[in-house]
């Protein structure tokens, strides 16, 4: 047997288990898994005793539109072990479909170091939906609206959202939907501003976690109404799970994502870091961190996606002017393992489940990617449980220059990140040149089997 790569000595992990194993990789694929590989040749031979070798994550929630373009997106994520992005190709109001993804395509394939989908984010369904349909062809078939961010002129209302979804059924698509009550929080919003009341202090009571319920409950039920598979993206709350709950036990296609800082920070983060940690929905309480550590561990919750938002502000700026959104992406798998499975909260099979398999099963990628399985793509990350560091803004690949992390001490890091057999960052420097990436068409047909 000859390997281009040979990794031995590590600790493999799936989703239904974790065995001692050594990885052939040829032709950048996989090529063979055994409990030993001794006696075969390969061009390098990569140790990896004491390391876990997980799938590489799949990030189902980033958006490369702020500081960070694709091609900076792309290295921050590979740096956090991360091997496939599905980017939100954003068609702002008087933009175009198809050029907006032949733009997207375009400068991933220019710039990106990793293999990359798209999701549309709709700003304008009412005059973008008739180009749904080409969007198929082409690859992209997911689709997010807002239902909130009426001021801003983003909110999809019920009815537009509801075309979207009988179009996306159509086609065999999938819906995703930022779930709050968007006129109301608005109007919460600007009575709180007449009231003098403060900013930071007021934006849980201006954001409050039974209008996300709300809608999540209410995007459900129009779904099913159309027969639409649903994604609700970055569930923030524990009251989120029980509309979740409900339509997995019916056994309808509601697919439910969190992200880190709703697993990991809390609203004593946004008294600290204020403007820099205004994202929608806020974060919440340390009760609704655990309730959705739970929510992963019994299914209600199926991925995880960072939700990668950089955008540049400072503590001090004004918080009601200030944007939404934070750097997450490259942080992501080291602090769900370090609070989630150091903390107990959840398996390491089950990470492997929910930051690669099911994100890649949902965008019909598996199992070419979020599986080490002969066959799949060599995309992998050697993962140090031993390596204890500090986050800080200084240690970051992001443009945006801070993080919500900032000092705080974890126990795990990745230590290499491999795609299509082609090592990307090793011992923290980055080893892929921009424009080895490969754009991936998505297929949700399959949510439409059963």
């Amino acid at each position: 047997m000859y390997f281009d790569i040979q990794i031995k000595n590590g600790l493999l992990v799936h989703s239904d288990g974790i065995q001692r194993a050594d990885i052939g990789i040829a032709a950048e694929t996989i090529s063979a898994v055994a409990p030993s590989l001794e006696g075969a040749e390969a061009g390098r031979v990569i140790d990896a005793a004491g390391c876990y070798i997980l799938p590489g994550v799949i990030d189902p929630h980033t958006h490369p539109v702020y500081v960070d373009d694709m091609g900076d997106t792309s290295i921050s994520a590979a740096f956090g072990g991360v091997t496939t992005l599905i980017h939100f190709a954003y068609v702002k109001p008087g933009e175009e479909v198809l050029p907006t993804l032949e733009r997207f395509r375009r400068d991933g394939e220019q710039k990106s170091v990793l293999d990359f989908a798209l999701h549309l984010g709709l700003f304008d369904v009412k005059n973008q939906i008739k180009d749904l349909p080409a969007a198929f062809q082409y690859g992209a078939t997911s689709f997010k609206v807002f239902m909130t961010y009426a001021k801003l002129g983003w909110m999809t209302d019920d009815y537009w959202l509801t075309a979207v979804m009988d179009v996306a059924a159509r086609e065999k698509g999938l819906v995703m939907a930022h779930t709050e009550n968007g006129l109301a929080t608005d109007y919460l919003e600007d009575k709180s501003n007449r009231e003098g009341m403060d900013a930071v202090k007021a934006f849980t009571y201006v954001r409050p976690a039974i209008l996300e319920a709300e809608a999540v409950n209410r995007a459900i039920a129009l779904a099913q109404v159309m027969g639409c598979p649903l994604y609700v993206v970055h569930n923030s709350a524990e009251s989120c799970l029980e509309p979740l709950r409900r339509a997995r036990q019916n056994g309808w296609k509601v697919i439910g994502e969190t992200c880190p800082q709703y697993l990991t920070l809390t609203e004593e983060t946004t008294a600290v870091f204020k403007a820099q940690a205004k994202m929608g929905p806020p974060l919440r309480t340390r009760q609704d961190n655990l309730a959705l550590w739970g929510g992963l561990m019994d299914d209600t919750l199926q991925t995880i996606g960072s939700d990668h938002a950089p955008k540049p502000k400072k503590v001090s700026d004004d918080f009601f002017a200030a944007p939404y959104g934070a750097p997450q992406v490259e942080t992501s798998l080291t602090m769900i393992y370090h609070e989630g499975v150091n903390g107990g909260h959840i398996t390491l099979p089950r990470l492997v489940q929910v930051m690669s398999e099911n994100p890649a099963r949902v965008f019909g990628l598996y199992p070419k990617k979020g599986a080490l399985k002969v066959g799949s793509d060599a995309d992998l990350v050697l993962f140090d449980p031993r390596h204890q560091h500090t986050i800080t803004a200084a240690s970051q690949h992001s443009n945006v220059g801070y993080t919500l992390y900032e000092g705080r001490q974890v126990m795990g890091k990745p230590i290499l990140t491999m795609q299509r057999g082609k090592v990307i960052v090793e011992n923290d420097r980055l080893i892929a040149k921009p424009g080895c990436a490969h754009f991936l068409r998505t297929d949700t047909s399959h949510l439409y089997n059963s």
